[in-house]
């Protein structure tokens, strides 16, 4: 994963109140309101993808990447659920 993309990708899931763990090429983020809300994710190919290869959005827009992956994962801005 572009380490720049990468920061940028993580800065903007804790304006979600998302928990961020880096994990090699991996980030794995949780919802700290609930254990089982958490979701690894990866660069592939150009796009971010979950663990389990769902496409969540491309590199260059890590905005509307972490917009998707906070809903999935029941977050707002503000870290307000």
């Amino acid at each position: 994963m572009d380490a720049s993309g990468y920061r940028d990708l993580a800065d903007r899931l804790k304006a979600y109140g998302l928990s961020i763990v880096a994990k090699g090429a991996q980030l794995r983020v949780a919802n700290p309101l609930g254990t089982d809300l958490v979701e690894e994710i990866a660069s592939k190919g150009g796009r971010y993808v979950t663990a389990w290869g769902y496409e969540l959005g491309e590199r260059g827009d890590e905005g509307g990447t972490a917009l998707r992956l906070a809903f999935l994962l029941g977050a707002c801005p503000g870290g307000a659920v």
